[in-house]
């Protein structure tokens, strides 16, 4: 059974802390771009069928922080249909619910050169591209991912 990584590109055009509810706005669905867990959803997200299935302990740099406040109306619509899914066909399928910020987005790209050869680098490349812009640099962006097994 595959071990996919689903998850959304956010950005906000307020600098934090976010007071507005609705400030947060998913721009790019990750899931058809990321094809399956591998050592970066490890060592980033903690997300692996390895780490998944065991009380194993890591080092990864955003694990298990839950959702994020504020998140956008693409992530909660998400997260209704996953709650619809649970109801009908119980828990477990779906979960690990974490995020990265941009600034560390962009610091574990500089020290993990495995990006470039993983499905995340043109996540990475397309959340690099969106920084670029000042309306959206510092920490305006964020990826919001989870596990769908």
């Amino acid at each position: 059974m595959p071990f996919w990584i689903e998850g959304w590109l956010e950005v906000t055009r307020m600098g934090p802390p976010e007071e507005d509810e609705h400030s947060w706005q998913g721009v790019l669905r990750i899931g058809p771009l990321v094809d399956c867990a591998d050592e970066v959803s490890e060592e980033l997200f903690g997300l692996s069928r390895r780490l998944v299935s065991s009380d194993e302990p890591h080092g990864a740099v955003a694990a298990r922080r839950g959702i994020p406040p504020h998140p956008s109306a693409e992530l909660r619509a998400d997260l209704e249909r996953i709650a619809q899914h649970e109801q009908l066909h119980g828990p477990g399928e779906l979960g690990g619910y974490t995020y990265a910020t941009w600034l560390e987005l962009k610091t574990f790209r500089a020290s993990h050169p495995a990006v470039q050869s993983s499905d995340w680098a043109v996540v990475f490349d397309i959340a690099e591209r969106i920084v670029r812009d000042e309306r959206f640099s510092g920490e305006r962006l964020r990826l919001v991912v989870w596990y769908n097994w």
